[in-house]
């Protein structure tokens, strides 16, 4: 899993440029990748379920909504679209994010290679490494419990400490 730098429309980090996997890698970590095929519906689903799952396990998930669909993009109408759609799920947690397209090299976004074309793509992480990876996951109740199952599972007695800092 390679940095990248999304534009934030909606999370803690709005209105910057922050790479998702520098600043928040070392516990569990989502990015939810959809570009040129968004189905709305099961976006949304996803969307309360990440919720969810973040605000149950705390600063121990990270979860970034990464939109690189290339057609009709406008910087503007997609960062007003994601603002709406935070607002409209009432969002505390997730972040939405967006990239003029998967493959776009000014957020060195292409270096990890999702594909534009699936409906979406999963990448979970720990410790800034990849654990499991899914492409075009449908939002039902099965995948739901398939993943938070996936995040309980991969915690150790080494999980909770801090990220060591680093020194110069």
């Amino acid at each position: 899993m390679v940095s990248f730098t999304p534009y934030h429309a909606w999370g803690p980090d709005k209105g910057t440029r922050t790479c998702p996997i520098c600043k928040y890698g070392w516990y569990h970590g989502i990015l939810y990748f959809v570009g040129d095929s968004p189905n709305w519906a099961d976006i949304k689903k996803w969307l309360a379920f990440l919720e969810s799952e973040s605000i149950k396990r705390e600063k121990y998930l990270k979860v970034y909504f990464i939109y690189g669909n290339a057609k009709n993009y406008n910087k503007q109408a997609r960062e007003t679209e994601l603002a709406n759609l935070g607002r409209d799920l009432q969002l505390q947690k997730v972040a939405l994010t967006f990239v003029p397209s998967l493959s776009d090299r000014g957020s060195e976004i292409h270096l990890n290679k999702v594909d534009q074309k699936v409906g979406n793509t999963f990448i979970l992480y720990r410790r800034n490494t990849v654990f499991a990876n899914f492409i075009d996951l449908p939002a039902t109740a099965s995948n739901f419990s398939m993943m938070s199952d996936l995040l309980d599972k991969n915690k150790n007695e080494y999980f909770d400490l801090p990220q060591p800092a680093h020194q110069n």
